[in-house]
């Protein structure tokens, strides 16, 4: 009986270790592409038209989750295989969330990426969780800052132009306030794209990280 007592005992205090070592590991696990502000960043106003000729300001963002990127619908690479991605995980991700999940696709290139032209482009990707919207520089480009983000066009002289712009993807959250920044792996020879996987990877610690602040 004793020895049977201290068997339980045993085995009892092997599984709170392990449960120990687990919530160890869970507190301590950190996010690999990501990045999570110390302290939410509260977004100014501003005034964009999507896809659909509709006004989209910051009281848009409230009441969901937003993932939002910049990006311009002639780019040949990144942009594509971002919005692809993306709308390829965003039914799983919208399951770790209460609210909605949604991908704004911010074009940074208004002087080709006209309403149709952006309804177009997102409706390829067949993901109604998705919305293109944009504006002029005067609007587009203090927000994209304000997002922690860049573009440049060197020349529109040229009709197939490029935008240099970044790839990070940011995560905004219900109260409208930016929270997260999810960065491309820096591979020599690689697009700098945003991984799926390690999208998938990183956002539950993201969302962890933030309900830890």
């Amino acid at each position: 009986m004793l020895r049977n007592f201290i068997v339980v005992i045993l085995a009892l205090a092997a599984v709170a270790a392990g449960v120990m070592f687990y919530q160890m590991q869970q507190s301590s696990a950190e996010p690999q592409n990501a990045l999570v502000f110390p302290q939410p960043r509260t977004l100014s106003d501003f005034n964009l038209t999507d896809q659909f000729g509709e006004k989209v300001d910051r009281e848009r963002l409230y009441g969901q989750w937003t993932l939002a990127f910049v990006g311009y619908t002639y780019c040949p690479d990144i942009c594509p295989l971002t919005l692809a991605k993306l709308a390829g995980v965003q039914p799983e991700l919208a399951t770790m969330v209460e609210e909605p999940l949604k991908v704004w696709f911010i074009s940074v290139d208004p002087n080709r990426d006209t309403v149709q032209q952006l309804n177009n482009y997102v409706n390829y990707f067949s993901q109604p969780a998705v919305l293109g919207m944009t504006a002029g520089h005067d609007q587009l480009f203090p927000f994209v800052r304000q997002l922690g983000l860049m573009y440049a066009i060197s020349s529109t002289t040229e009709p197939n132009y490029l935008v240099d712009h970044s790839a990070s993807i940011v995560l905004i959250n219900p109260q409208g306030q930016l929270v997260a920044m999810f960065k491309p792996p820096l591979q020599v020879g690689e697009l700098p794209v945003v991984s799926a996987e390690q999208l998938l990877t990183d956002f539950p610690l993201v969302l962890q990280k933030l309900n830890q602040a």
